[in-house]
């Protein structure tokens, strides 16, 4: 479980002037369909290392959440089914 310092640093990644080559790539994510929601949100938490900031093929992309909007790792399975779908 990641604490809520953790999340902030996560949370704090500034687009704009990080190192692309550092992020990782979400494009060849696979995902596991035996596995629980949770075992699987834990699998991609630990292939992309930060869930709010990576790279799609050579786009960085940043990911920002409302307080009321719907669970990160529901915005990030959908993200990554859309994009393995060709969306």
């Amino acid at each position: 479980m990641l604490k809520q310092e953790q999340i902030n640093i996560m949370q704090s990644v500034d687009i704009a002037t990080v190192d692309k080559a550092q992020l990782a790539d979400v494009s060849g994510i696979t995902f596991d369909n035996s596995l629980s929601k949770g075992e699987r949100a834990a699998r991609i938490l630990e292939q992309i290392k930060n869930p709010y900031c990576f790279r799609l093929g050579d786009t960085a992309v940043k990911i920002e959440f409302s307080d009321d909007g719907p669970p990160l790792q529901d915005m990030i399975v959908n993200f990554l089914i859309r994009q393995k779908g060709g969306l």
